[in-house]
């Protein structure tokens, strides 16, 4: 059972794990944006279920998890993205960030690891992001989901292991999906000139779109992988999958994480000038346009 599959990581992992042969249930809140992955589907020359799963639906996941019995595999994907400064996301904002990034991964995960503990063992992976290890700058929220998840992981890893249940985080760096680009939303104060963080905020953006988009690995790599685990017989409890994961990652283990804080910061404050001094040149053509 793979959930979040409608686009990114999901789609792709559902897709590649059906034509590697396993019984694939895909499961996506909508079922009305299930073309992509049938055609994905077609194209591997693949079957699979897909039915629908709102992971914020304490009652709906009881009904599939039941539906689907026993989940062998259990692939923990589905997560929004809410961008914006910590002092503008609402209380309601961080709720629903929550609800779909964790919440719904542990109320999934425990129905199925009580399947698994019946059936005599099966993989439980979950994807997280490097988000989770070393923080996301207008995206508090998100980071903490990750870090959540990433935590719960190697708790119930540790549970679990008596029952030859094997835990796995997946922890990608920026890829190309639609979780940073279509999918991606701004909190409803992202454009409040009254916001202390209001030209942070447009900076960050500029930055995502002008910088980090454009570098982003390509999810299939992410999918791969990840189908790649669901065949392991001893995976391994973290997989951090990028050039800018792993090189986030070392500055930590080699005490840089301050030095990379300053890199990171210094490119927000770039971004932001050249945003500003847009803003400027267009006041300057609507003033001169119209003689105002």
């Amino acid at each position: 059972m793979i959930t979040g599959c409608s686009s990114g990581f999901g789609l792709l992992t559902a897709a590649g794990a059906a034509k590697a042969g396993y019984n694939v249930v895909a499961t996506m809140r909508n079922l009305d944006k299930r073309d992509a992955l049938e055609n994905a589907l077609a194209n591997a020359g693949a079957i699979a279920t897909i039915d629908a799963l709102d992971v914020t639906d304490a009652e709906a996941i009881k009904k599939i998890a039941a539906k689907y019995a026993p989940i062998d595999i259990l692939v923990n994907n589905a997560g929004i993205l809410i961008m914006g400064s910590f002092l503008d996301i609402t209380a309601d904002e961080a709720k629903r960030i929550f609800e779909t990034n964790y919440f719904g991964a542990v109320s999934l995960t425990r129905l199925a690891a009580e399947q698994m503990i019946q059936s005599g063992g099966g993989t439980i992976i979950n994807v997280a992001s490097l988000a989770g290890r070393v923080g996301h700058l207008f995206n508090s929220a998100y980071s903490a989901t990750k870090h959540a998840l990433i935590g719960f992981s190697r708790s119930i890893r540790l549970e679990l292991k008596p029952f030859n249940i094997k835990v796995v985080s997946v922890e990608p760096g920026y890829h190309k999906t639609e979780i940073i680009r279509a999918n991606a939303n701004q909190t409803e104060n992202f454009y409040n000139r009254a916001s202390t963080m209001f030209e942070y905020n447009r900076g960050f953006l500029q930055l995502m779109f002008n910088e980090i988009i454009p570098r982003a690995g390509e999810a299939e790599v992410v999918a791969e992988k990840i189908v790649e685990i669901m065949g392991e017989s001893n995976p391994r409890r973290h997989y951090i999958i990028g050039k800018d994961a792993r090189f986030a990652t070392v500055c930590q283990r080699l005490g840089l994480e301050g030095w990379l804080e300053g890199k990171i910061f210094a490119r927000l404050m770039t971004a932001t000038e050249r945003q500003n001094r847009r803003e400027e040149k267009k006041k300057a053509s609507r003033k001169k346009a119209t003689g105002r």
